[in-house]
């Protein structure tokens, strides 16, 4: 059972990490061709958690959680903090 616990968590570190790494590259030259290596990142990323030693595994992770935690909490308190909200130049509402 443990042993299943920890591929749903690594699987959903790693779809987290390649997501944020895709973010990186969005509205940019670079976006289609990041695009084409997110299944690169992603095995990337899952072998270094699968070959590293457990200790460092399990610190590995407890950083990602960490900072994949508070980059969350940060981007949804910018946008409903009044961040990205409120009225364009032509009127209409921004829908945040």
């Amino acid at each position: 059972m443990e042993m299943t616990n920890d591929i749903l968590t690594l699987a959903a570190l790693v779809a987290a990490i390649v997501g944020v790494i895709k973010a990186f590259g969005a509205g940019t030259k670079y976006e289609a061709t990041v695009g084409k290596l997110a299944p690169v990142f992603a095995l990337f990323i899952a072998a270094v958690f699968v070959l590293v030693p457990d200790e460092i595994q399990s610190k590995v992770t407890l950083i990602c959680v960490i900072g994949l935690t508070a980059s969350g909490a940060y981007h949804y308190t910018k946008n409903s903090t009044g961040g990205g909200g409120g009225t364009k130049s032509d009127g209409s509402n921004t829908g945040v």
